[in-house]
This record gives structure tokens, sequence and C-alpha cells, in this order.
């Protein structure tokens, strides 16, 4: 029983985790990077390629970052799009509705369970101990 709610929580987490932030077009790249900083934006270049860049920032007319640990620049006429991770409040807000209502039904579950015998063995109840099995 431990075992199960332990699992249940870790997967509760992990979900908790991913939930509170989605995945997101960027309309205008040079002004998210400059008032937002984030940590990591997705970039498709006019080639089609996805570029993962880290830390970017805006110098003049040229993206920069950090791909694999090598800083690169890249002029912003080549961004095609642009994608970063965005605060979720919906997701985030269904997901601990949903963490909430099966807490409180697992625990309704666990208070209203019989804590005696094992399903299947009846207990004695008589007052001579030596009359029960």
């Amino acid at each position: 029983m431990v075992r199960r709610l332990s699992a249940a929580a870790l997967v509760s987490l992990v979900s908790l985790a991913t939930a509170c932030s989605t995945m997101v077009a960027v309309p205008s790249p040079a002004h998210f990077v400059a008032t937002k900083s984030p940590r990591m934006v997705w970039v498709t270049k006019t080639d089609n390629t996805v570029v993962a860049l880290q830390s970017p920032q805006i110098i003049a007319d040229t993206l920069g970052g950090f791909v694999k640990g090598d800083f690169i620049e890249m002029p912003l006429s080549s961004v095609l799009s642009m994608r970063a991770r965005q605060a979720a409040p919906r997701h985030t807000a269904l997901l601990l509705s949903g963490l909430t209502l099966g807490g409180a039904v697992a625990l309704a579950i666990a208070l209203h369970s019989p804590q005696g015998a094992p399903p299947g063995v009846l207990e004695c109840v008589n007052v001579e101990p030596e009359e029960c099995p």
C-alpha cells in the first residue's frame, strides 16, 4: 500500500513539473528574448533546421546563444519562428484539482477500509482466548 502511494506521488510530481508550462510559438522573437530573458528557446531557421538555443540574447539585429556549449550568432532575418516554454495556468489548475480529488478519494478509502484481519479471515470474538482457534 505504501509503495503504491509513493509511486502515485512520484508520478504526480513528474506530471506537475511538466503541466506548469507549455511550448508556444513566440510572435516577436526579438521582443520576447529582450523582455522575458528565457533560459532556452527553439529556433526554426529559414532553411527549416531547428536549433535549441540556451541563454538567448539580442545584439542589434542578431540572435545569439549557446548550442551544446558553443556560442553562436544568427541574423534575426534567418529566424523563421521561435518556440519557448511559458506558464500554463489552466493546465496547472486542472492538474492540482485532479491531484486533490485523487488524494481525497485515496484518503477516504484508507479511512473506511477495515483495519482488522485480512479479507477472508474471521476474527474470534469470544471472551475466553482458549476457545479461539
